[in-house]
């Protein structure tokens, strides 16, 4: 293993959805290929305006894959797909019967290689990455089958620990989170200004990783279609801030991580200051 410099960044940590995966296709075309398997028919176009409607009402009525609410993540997807169906168009009375075999196949679709694919450029990078020594992980608002989904997808065995928001209780841009993932790494010198997160929004991973006290990179791909990305809210992307370091593929990642020196406004510090344990209101999580 060829070692890093110790007074440079130590650990990098991605974001899951876009940025080391994508869906395979779309995700309008895989619910409308799973429902024509049980016999409803409906155009992808249809579906993903229905879960955007749905996605945004779910968003608002329970935040956290409805962890504050007691749900499973499980029952948070069922309720959203079965509303997406019935925003695109499916009458109930046919959707209800065969609504378990139709999410039964979608829940477990979107755990695998058959909804969704690895951009070319991880699996490189992420090699290169670990034969320099860098400690890695993953941050994403999502549930728990994040971490299935990076074993079904072949990139677990790259990265320390996977923390999704489910888990974390709260989502990027908050601060948390981050002060969360440090605290996943068995080596406790290292501080937040020795990491480095990289994800491709510029609100909940670029900044949010900089209001942490954390190094951040923003990958800038390009853009994926409405249905394979959030749904946008009031204002994201406009700012007045800092212009983001930016890279557009993953390759780019290693030049850029040895370039970066750990943030000296922040040194010696593991986290930038003490949160309190309460979940403040959540934004917005990764969709399938």
């Amino acid at each position: 293993m060829v070692g890093i410099n110790a007074t440079r960044i130590r650990l990098i940590t991605f974001d899951a959805y876009n940025t080391l995966f994508k869906p395979r296709g779309s995700l309008s075309a895989q619910y409308a290929h799973e429902a024509a398997k049980v016999g409803l028919q409906v155009h992808p176009d249809s579906v993903s305006k229905g879960f955007g409607q749905a996605y945004r009402q779910q968003l608002l009525r329970a935040p956290l894959y409805g962890s504050q609410q007691g749900m499973t993540s499980e029952q948070w997807w069922e309720e959203l797909v079965y509303n997406t169906f019935t925003e695109a168009g499916v009458e109930k009375k046919a959707l209800d019967t065969q609504f378990p075999r139709l999410f039964h196949a979608l829940f477990h679709r979107f755990m695998s290689r058959e909804g969704y694919s690895v951009f070319h450029d991880v699996q490189p990078a992420l090699r290169e990455l670990k034969r320099r020594g860098f400690k890695m992980g993953v941050i994403s608002n999502c549930d728990e089958r994040l971490g299935t989904v990076l074993q079904n997808l072949q990139l677990d065995s790259f990265f320390e620990f996977v923390l999704p928001s489910c888990t974390a209780g709260v989502e990027k841009p908050d601060g948390r989170i981050f002060d969360t993932a440090l605290d996943l790494i068995d080596d406790r010198s290292i501080l937040c200004t020795e990491a480095l997160h990289v994800g491709d929004d510029i609100k909940r991973d670029y900044y949010g990783a900089r209001d942490a006290g954390w190094n951040a990179v923003l990958l800038n791909r390009i853009k994926l279609s409405y249905e394979d990305s959030n749904p946008p809210e009031a204002g994201h992307g406009v700012t007045t801030r800092e212009h983001p370091k930016q890279i557009m593929s993953l390759k780019d990642l290693y030049p850029i991580a040895c370039l970066l020196q750990p943030r000296s406004t922040l040194a010696g510090h593991r986290r930038v200051h003490p949160h309190t344990s309460s979940a403040p209101e959540q934004t917005a999580a990764s969709s399938h």
